[in-house]
């Protein structure tokens, strides 16, 4: 069978049936269903559903597709090879089939037939691992969800192997959308409900490269302000529907609501060139208009001499963090410790927090036998240590899960809360170890100061809310896919008359003139860039942040 693993992978697979069972609301799925083309005639579809779960994309189709048989006068036989579902949960698939036999059965069809009917639809297979023999008019549903880390590795380097688009930690979803492209007959459709992560993140890029190459996306459907799932999951789910081999606008719009869904705001019509760049959601013209500019005329902010990476995890915080005087280890082990909370008015607070250091100045993990007093501490906590999944095997079990290195925490940069309604940013003068709830940014060409200025004029805003998917809160994910994504001036390409005005405008705390001064580099007006600042921009504004 095409896409077979070894046996010594498949032992694996139970794991995949027990993380993602996040099945779609019937509402949701009816909502999704009339975004996707189906044809007149019914009996001519030919629908594939790669992770069936209780059957929400399936079984609003049954009544037409009995009523499609009675009209024509063809035998319910007919409907055998109309859909392919598979589901990889044995009772799972056991209970969609009693429900299919029970449906069919209701509108019509003989027990007997309508059992040998479902039991052709629904197999209980991987889809990843299963081979059907045809292409397909029409593929829906919604797909696991699975971080790249929860995947045994075995399993994982597989699919990479197999999926081109399964790189950069991608999650499993992704594989699903390029097996199933791989299945769509020309002219067909591919529906997803699924992360929007897709639209923007690195791992994405094929997959976009692939829509806007191969035929075009119809719509995206933000139902990140819905309650999509029968349990709540932290999906921010968008629903797609892709046509392959044609060409076209995409409508893209919001939904919100719990028991009574509606639309969320006004619509947006896109036409996307083929690309693998992240693709602008903002349904706000003049948004798109001046990110389109950036984008043509400014490097990423990573080619304009940034570096970011994320804070540092412990995996085991209370043994790692605590008051500095209450840590019963050498003083030469700790090191001053910040988090989201610490960021306030545009800089970075210290609250006496401290993180024990195990490493030494190369990052390489010191021996507990040269500091005593961290040895008996950490020794005293052995059993939640060695109870993290990466330390469990490993002998240096008393490591916290990141390196900290001095690169990082002895240098000065800015920290940006990962999650958060509005740009939350900080300026560390200091030289504080950050946590992984902030990313942090270093420059190798911009001024400090100048950067936390620029970025927080709505820069960072404008771009991360244009790609971003919201939650219910109106928060936004603030982390390195979203931040790369961010386009700005090499420091050294900026005009000095520029350079001297900006420094001196919001040194002397003019913010009207600030935002001006960034709004002429980005050729729009200072009232967009205005929509969008950070959240603690009338501090950041009004009052030196220092150096």
């Amino acid at each position: 069978m095409e896409g077979r693993v070894d046996s010594n992978v498949e032992a694996d697979r139970p794991w995949q049936a027990g993380l993602c069972q996040f099945f779609t609301r019937d509402k949701v799925a009816t909502l999704c269903l009339r975004h996707v083309s189906f044809p007149e005639n019914l009996l001519a579809l030919r629908l594939l559903e790669p992770a069936a779960g209780q059957g929400a994309f399936i079984l609003p189709l049954l009544r037409g597709l009995v009523e499609a048989c009675c009209k024509q006068g063809k035998s319910y036989d007919q409907l055998r090879p109309v859909i392919r579902a598979y589901e990889i949960d044995p009772d799972v698939a056991a209970r969609l089939r009693d429900r299919c036999t029970e449906e069919l059965n209701e509108l019509g069809v003989a027990e007997p037939m309508a059992r040998d009917i479902a039991r052709a639809w629904i197999k209980n297979e991987d889809f990843l691992e299963a081979g059907p023999r045809t292409r397909f008019t029409h593929i829906v549903g919604n797909p696991p969800y699975i971080r790249w880390d929860a995947i045994p590795a075995p399993l994982r380097a597989s699919y990479r192997e197999r999926f081109s688009s399964f790189k950069q930690r991608a999650d499993l979803y992704i594989a699903f959308i390029e097996r199933s492209l791989e299945l769509l007959r020309p002219g067909g459709q591919l529906a997803f409900l699924c992360p929007g992560t897709w639209t923007r993140n690195v791992y994405g890029s094929s997959i976009r490269e692939a829509f806007t190459s191969l035929g075009h996306l119809k719509a995206i459907v933000d139902f990140s302000d819905v309650d999509s799932f029968e349990t709540p999951a932290d999906a921010y789910p968008h629903f797609f529907v892709f046509e392959h081999g044609t060409s076209g606008s995409t409508k893209i719009l919001s939904m919100a609501g719990a028991d009574t869904i509606i639309r969320s705001g006004s619509s947006a019509v896109r036409t996307f060139a083929p690309s693998s760049s992240p693709l602008l959601l903002s349904r706000d013209a003049a948004a798109e208009k001046t990110l389109e500019f950036a984008r043509r005329t400014f490097p990423r902010i990573e080619d304009a001499g940034c570096v970011i990476r994320v804070g540092s995890a412990t995996g085991c915080n209370e043994v790692f963090l605590g008051p500095t005087e209450k840590l019963p280890v050498e003083r030469s082990r700790t090191l001053p410790f910040v988090n989201a909370r610490s960021i306030q008015d545009g800089t970075v607070q210290w609250s006496g927090t401290s993180i024990v250091n195990v490493f030494d100045a190369n990052g390489k993990v010191v021996k507990l036998t040269d500091y005593p007093q961290m040895a008996a501490y950490l020794r005293k906590h052995k059993k939640p240590l060695q109870s993290r999944a990466k330390a469990s095997t490993s002998k240096t079990w008393w490591r916290s899960i990141d390196c900290l290195h001095p690169d990082w925490y002895s240098s000065p940069k800015l920290l940006v809360v990962d999650v958060s309604a509005a740009p939350v940013i900080g300026i560390d003068t200091v030289g504080y170890c950050a946590g992984s709830g902030v990313y942090q940014i270093k420059s190798m060409s911009w001024p400090l100061e100048d950067l936390l200025v620029f970025l927080s004029a709505g820069v960072l805003g404008l771009f991360v809310k244009a790609l971003s998917t919201g939650a219910a809160t109106g928060f936004h994910r603030f982390q390195k896919s979203q931040l790369s994504a961010v386009h700005i001036p090499r420091w050294e390409e900026i005009e000095s008359s520029w350079k001297k005005r900006f420094s001196q405008t919001h040194r002397a705390k003019n913010w009207a003139r600030t935002l001006d001064l960034v709004a002429e580099l980005y050729q729009c007006e200072a009232g967009l860039l205005a929509g969008y600042v950070a959240r603690d921009w009338a501090a950041i504004s009004s009052k030196p942040t220092g150096r």
